[in-house]
């Protein structure tokens, strides 16, 4: 027996960060939602910086240093604000 295929809808989605296929780089894109504030947004990178420390393995320290690199001497620039 085939397993169901279990479809979800994203609806007020918070970040979408995709790569494009022949681009270089990703794209992030902020939706605040109503009573949402900078303060708010920083508790949800805290989270992804955990989750990306677990799907990579490695300790969540490591995922910061890199954070602090970027945060200090930014290597990237904004080419599209949300």
């Amino acid at each position: 027996m085939a397993s169901p295929i279990i479809r979800k809808e994203v609806v007020n989605p918070i970040v979408i960060c995709f790569e494009q296929k022949g681009e270089e780089g990703m794209t992030c894109m902020i939706h605040p939602p109503k009573g949402y504030d900078h303060r708010t947004y920083g508790l949800v990178i805290c989270d992804i910086v955990r989750h990306v420390a677990n799907a990579f393995d490695v300790h969540e320290d490591a995922v910061w240093e890199w954070v602090d690199k970027e945060r200090h001497n930014p290597t990237t620039t904004i080419t599209q604000v949300s």
